[in-house]
């Protein structure tokens, strides 16, 4: 099931495309908000906060089935939208989720057509172009995918609709009334995406930051040897704007990106890891867990509901799987993997 190692370090960027609000959408489909669409034969219900007990809103929905696998793969994450619960690692649930490539997708006539989403394939070695670019000009990226929201489906892919039937999933959700609007998650390569626009706040930003980055590794050097409670607090202090200006720099051609996908490849922190940040192993295999994917802070703004109240805040959110993606023919319940949430310390770069 791993990917090639050309594969393993190739990043994809993830963008909010057509809204899906009032509109029909299937488990195979990569998306923000809305309630969580079960893969077949999966019993899928909305998980409680175990700080509150509140019900967990949806918010993303990532399909990203792994290469040479016989299964399709869906990872549902949630979120409690309760203040005094941000920043909580407990407050977040992803559950993975598989199925049989047996299995067909589920489509409405007034579904969208779109699609092959988020493979793996298409995370990791062939990013697919999604109609996206004449809102944010992402660069046009050659892919094997054969449809996408704004143009036709294929007539190849559209024969093969045909037989494809709906399944009514109201049984395995637990609907709430807190639900985020939801979008289409576009996707394009990282190195593909160096764009030029609205960049004067973040440059400036990381000019600050570079002005003293020289000064501060000469104190983190310093530290080393060294005692002392005032010393040791300034340069963990220092650590930290170290990390937080590296994740900015890597981040500041594309600030509209809500997601980075890199399948067994490198988490971009926010803050630097700790040792509670080290993700445990699969509880079901025993295999180890490996970074997937990672939420970013420019998905915050498109967490919207109907209510005022429905809101939620964080920095950024990495997803870590089991390596095997271990699943048997017979499981009708998802498996829970690692979320390590770290808090944003400006979130007004963001806005």
């Amino acid at each position: 099931m791993a990917l090639s190692a050309c594969q393993e370090q190739r990043v994809l960027l993830g963008f909010k495309d057509a809204v899906l609000e009032g509109k029909a959408s299937s488990w195979d489909v990569s998306k923000i908000g809305g309630l969580p669409d079960p893969v077949p034969q999966v019993k899928l219900s909305s998980p409680s906060c175990p700080l509150c007990s509140s019900v967990l809103c949806h918010v993303v929905q990532v399909y990203c089935p792994l290469e040479g696998s016989r299964y399709h793969r869906s990872i549902h994450v949630f979120a409690c939208s309760t203040m005094s619960c941000w920043g909580k690692p407990q407050s977040w649930v992803a559950l993975r989720s598989q199925c049989l490539d047996t299995h067909n997708p589920q489509v409405t006539q007034d579904a969208p057509k779109q699609e092959n989403k988020m493979t793996v394939t298409d995370w990791c070695a062939d990013a697919d172009d999604w109609g996206f670019e004449d809102e944010l000009n992402i660069p046009a990226v050659q892919s094997h995918a054969t449809s996408c929201p704004a143009a036709p489906v294929p007539n190849d892919w559209t024969s093969q609709l045909q037989n494809l039937s709906l399944t009514d999933t109201s049984e395995t959700i637990q609907s709430s009334d807190s639900v985020f609007r939801s979008y289409y998650i576009a996707v394009a390569e990282e190195e593909d995406c160096a764009w030029d626009m609205d960049l004067d706040h973040a440059r400036q930003l990381l000019q600050d930051y570079e002005k003293r980055e020289k000064a501060e590794i000469e104190d983190l050097e310093s530290c080393d040897g060294k005692g002392g409670g005032e010393k040791y607090e300034k340069c963990d202090l220092q650590k930290q704007e170290l990390v937080f200006h590296k994740f900015l720099k890597k981040i500041s051609p594309c600030r509209q990106q809500i997601l980075r996908y890199s399948w067994n490849g490198n988490p971009l922190y926010m803050s630097p890891p700790d040792l509670t940040s080290q993700s445990p192993s699969c509880p079901r295999c025993g295999a180890q867990r490996v970074y997937e994917f990672q939420l970013m802070p420019a998905l915050v703004a498109m967490l919207q509901g109907s209510k005022a109240d429905v809101l939620l805040e964080f920095g950024t959110v990495l997803i870590f799987t089991c390596e095997r993606s271990c699943w048997e023919d017979c499981d009708k319940i998802p498996v829970q993997e690692f979320c390590l949430v770290q808090e944003d310390p400006d979130q007004r770069y963001f806005n």
